[in-house]
């Protein structure tokens, strides 16, 4: 999941299955989500979201125009056959302009871990992921090629003593045939 969120091009939302998972990069939703937290979408059916939801959507504002946004609902209504929701930043005085059609919703918000943002954060950082993800990962993978090396050799060389063994044997069985040919019976 780490991975997926720290490697998922900006644009685009990291998800596996039914989940997306973000972080969160204002304080729109303090105290209930701290800035830089981690959160976990679920998608779900908007005819089950509710007054008291947080869920995460596409922007129609013009001066956010489809940038993500994570804000608690407000109102729930039906405009025109769609379902609207008004939402609102907890730490925000008044609710956002634009309503939330139910087609730009991208899910409920159902896991919040401001300790995992941190690590997202950090981890999003080339100078941190660099030096503390991809060197001991490469070193890891050389020191498992040079066991599997070793491995292979001592495998191989083993084979070898056997096959030889095996062909002092026979030479030996035939030495003993030969000798018990050459010895006349009495």
């Amino acid at each position: 999941v780490l991975l997926r969120t720290v490697f998922t091009p900006a644009g685009e939302i990291p998800s596996l299955g039914n989940y997306s998972f973000m972080r969160t990069l204002t304080g729109s939703m303090e105290p209930a989500i701290p800035v830089h937290s981690f959160i976990v979408t679920e998608a779900v059916d908007p005819e089950s979201l509710q007054v008291g939801d947080i869920i995460t959507f596409r922007s129609t504002e013009s001066k956010l125009e489809g940038a993500l946004n994570t804000h608690r609902i407000t109102s729930v209504y039906e405009e025109g056959g769609q379902l609207m929701f008004h939402t609102k930043g907890d730490a925000n005085a008044v609710e956002d302009s634009e309503p939330v059609s139910s087609i730009n919703v991208v899910g409920k918000v159902v896991f919040i871990s401001a300790a995992l943002g941190t690590v997202v954060s950090l981890f999003s950082n080339p100078l941190v992921f660099f030096p503390f993800v991809v060197v001991p990962l490469v070193l890891l993978l050389g020191f498992e090629l040079v066991k599997l090396v070793k491995s292979t050799k001592e495998v191989a060389r083993a084979e070898d003593e056997a096959a030889l063994r095996a062909a002092v044997e026979q030479v030996r069985r035939k030495r003993a045939a030969e000798k018990d040919k050459e010895t006349p019976e009495e």
